[in-house]
């Protein structure tokens, strides 16, 4: 007995990718900012996405347009399940993001 592919073709899986996928998605950033600015990554979590408001949104979006690119290659891979799990932590990040806009001073 092998792996199956249609195991991992559930909602709670994708809901799991979904949360990687915006990890995934944070790093980069997180790596790229630090990279382009000649500062530390500590220094880009601590200072600039935990203690200010003002890019806390932006930082959101960023990471969780990684999932948009995993839903995607999901649809295309036939995983329709595990794109609905994708789908729904976009749809939960989304008022998180306007709460933050909302607050940003």
């Amino acid at each position: 007995m092998g792996f199956e592919m249609n195991k991992i073709d559930h909602p709670v899986i994708g809901i799991f990718a979904g949360l990687l996928g915006t990890l995934m998605g944070f790093g980069t950033m997180t790596i790229w900012w630090s990279w382009a600015n000649g500062t530390s990554m500590d220094y880009f979590i601590q200072d600039v996405f935990w203690e200010s408001s003002l890019y806390k949104d932006s930082i959101l979006t960023i990471s969780v347009l990684f999932n948009v690119g995993l839903f995607w290659l999901c649809l295309r891979s036939n995983f329709e399940q595990l794109a609905k799990g994708i789908l729904a932590v976009i749809f939960i990040s989304v008022p998180l993001i306007i709460y933050y806009q909302a607050t940003a001073l």
